[in-house]
């Protein structure tokens, strides 16, 4: 009866151990690929941001093309028109009625030395051709368009040069509208396409500021990102981060440009599948042992003689 009751316990302890063991393995190989998992779908989520940001950027540039053309057209028409008649150049009305058909801030006419002769602003008087386009007053033929809207004070500015060599005409044009159609506007809603597990998110940051510009949380849209630019010095990147829920999540990042794409989920979502399965193996494996033990119990309770009951 000893001897059996030792058998049992260790038949008991080597299952318990066979079922911790298998348990822990479970748990490592699908935590691993749960894991691996997550970080394709990031990285698909990624590559679909940086397919979007370089079609808008493409988008962008084609509308600028677009913009200057139309600009270079009208500065050109102006300067033909003053080039027809010398007197155009210092008629107030002419210089103004031009100013409000081709939709311009200030229209300014310069002579063969780049000193003003005329404009439809009266603060601008003394004041010179821009240096960018002082090279090409003696050309008889010249028109460009330059968009300086990176800078702190944005400007269009176009000047086209009139017949014979008489001087050039330079027009600075309105930047409110061209700089609304040139944002990535589209962009805010561009993150929610991409949804990243049940409390994941993509988002997509300006490289320089840290500030949302499009979020799966369009809270977020606006605000600067809680974790330091230190963490952003790479190329591309991922750690470990506490997101606003209070739980350790992972963070993996990539710049694009001018922005940095960024996606985040709690280790929570990432290891749900492994939990689960974990559990399942937890479970099973107590019942298996339930079983295990009340069949070894009654296994070794002692068989009743029939000769008794007689």
């Amino acid at each position: 009866m000893k001897q059996n009751s030792k058998i049992y316990r260790w038949v008991l302890i080597s299952l318990a151990a066979a079922i911790v063991v298998l348990a822990i393995a479970a748990s490592y190989t699908v935590g691993i690929v749960s894991k691996n998992n997550v970080v394709a779908r990031i990285d698909s989520n990624i590559g679909a941001m940086e397919s979007y940001l370089q079609k808008n950027k493409d988008a962008a540039e084609l509308m600028t093309d677009e913009l200057k053309e139309d600009y270079a057209a009208k500065t050109r028409t102006v300067a033909m028109i003053l080039s027809q008649d010398a007197g155009f150049m210092t008629d107030d009305q002419i210089l103004e009625e031009m100013r409000v058909t081709v939709n311009a801030e200030r229209i300014s006419v310069f002579d063969p030395t780049g000193d003003i002769v005329a404009s439809t602003d009266l603060s601008a008087e003394g004041t010179q051709v821009r240096e960018d386009f002082r090279g090409h007053l003696s050309e008889n033929v010249y028109t460009n368009v330059l968009f300086l809207l990176e800078s702190d004070s944005p400007t269009i500015v176009a000047a086209s040069s009139l017949d014979s060599g008489n001087g050039m005409v330079q027009i600075t044009f309105p930047t409110d509208n061209v700089i609304s159609l040139l944002q990535e506007a589209d962009l805010s809603n561009a993150a929610s396409d991409v949804p990243l597990y049940t409390s994941g998110t993509t988002a997509i940051l300006d490289a320089d500021t840290l500030e949302y510009i499009s979020c799966t949380d369009s809270s977020e849209i606006g605000k600067t990102v809680g974790y330091g630019a230190s963490l952003f010095k790479k190329s591309k990147g991922r750690f470990d981060v506490i997101d606003p829920d209070g739980e350790k999540a992972m963070l993996r990042y990539q710049k694009s440009g001018d922005y940095l794409i960024m996606a985040v989920v709690a280790y929570e979502d990432i290891y749900d599948s492994r939990d689960l399965l974990v559990g399942w193996v937890v479970v099973g494996g107590a019942l298996l042992l339930a079983v295990t033990a009340l069949a070894l119990r009654m296994g070794m309770m002692p068989s009743k003689d029939p000769n008794e009951d007689a």
